[in-house]
């Protein structure tokens, strides 16, 4: 599946007092497979940009294609649009309403049409990928923990079977365990099942971590669309819209000033770890070098 956003624009309110122009000339491509993470201080447009993705808002400028079709053309199936966009809000466990958690699941697969025996059975299988198993069937979704209403509200829309899943800040509000929980789940999902996932996220260190591509926002325009590496190498200029770029690229800079063989774009620990230990052990040598040649002489 490839989603193409051309030209986009959205104004809210538009003719009144409050009217606000929210995105402004957006162009994104989204091609299947793919895991992208998408940034931006609060207000910059993140969560109105991926509402449109599914058909939830409708722009007010520019056109949205699926599969090189225009979903705004008369006609277009966006309830079928929606099975194939999931979306997933920011603490999606407010979505959770059923009195059990397999009825809850269901509850996509049966608007999708399907019968009662096929929706449970999409909807166990959902609930085995993000790690729930059949103790969780019958047990109210309210009396679960933070992180595990999060992977019923994500069963939910896996259960109907997405192509792209669009995760408005999931990891919002919990401890450092339930996030990389989430995150683990969420790569899981894209190499097992090969899902396209967008995940709006404030963290940076989450986002470096697991996506292969950054889009960042700022007042309702894309500023970047590349790889992390290329993304947070503009640290100045990150700060100045409000964010920031992972620790790790902040060390690996200074260290890079100070004359350190180092890669300043790396984002990841392993990789700076790595590359911190391969240069440690140079220095190791020849601090023994000199030390043999001292000796030596003396």
């Amino acid at each position: 599946m490839e989603l193409q956003i051309d030209h986009l624009g959205y104004t809210y309110h538009p003719g009144t007092t409050f009217e606000r122009k929210a995105l402004d000339d957006i162009c994104l491509t989204i091609g299947s497979g793919e895991f992208i993470g998408m940034i931006g201080h609060t207000g910059s447009g993140k969560s109105t940009l991926v509402q449109h993705m599914n058909g939830l808002i409708k722009a007010t400028e520019g056109r949205i294609f699926v599969d090189g079709t225009n979903i705004y053309e008369d006609g277009y199936p966006i309830r079928e649009l929606r099975c194939r966009v999931g979306l997933v809000f920011q603490y999606p466990e407010y979505q959770l309403f059923d009195t059990t958690v397999l009825s809850d699941v269901c509850f996509g697969p049966k608007n999708k049409g399907l019968s009662g025996e096929e929706a449970k059975e999409k909807a166990r299988e959902a609930m085995r990928a993000v790690g729930l198993d059949e103790s969780y069937e019958m047990r109210s979704p309210f009396e679960l923990s933070g992180g595990q209403k999060r992977r019923a509200a994500i069963a939910g829309i896996l259960a109907m079977d997405p192509e792209l899943l669009v995760l408005d800040e999931p990891t919002a509000g919990m401890d450092p365990e339930g996030r990389d929980e989430i995150l683990h789940l969420l790569k899981k999902l894209h190499e097992e099942r090969g899902i396209s996932i967008v995940l709006v996220s404030h963290s940076m260190e989450d986002v470096a971590n697991y996506v292969s591509r950054i889009v960042v926002l700022d007042q309702g325009k894309v500023l970047w669309d590349d790889i992390p590496s290329r993304v947070f190498v503009h640290v100045e200029e990150l700060e100045k819209v409000g964010l920031a770029a992972p620790q790790v690229s902040y060390v690996m800079a200074k260290l890079a000033q100070t004359g350190w063989d180092v890669d300043p774009s790396v984002t990841t620990i392993d990789a700076a770890a790595e590359q911190i230990c391969k240069v440690w052990v140079t220095v190791q040598d020849n601090l023994k070098q000199v030390a043999d040649g001292v000796w030596k002489r003396n």
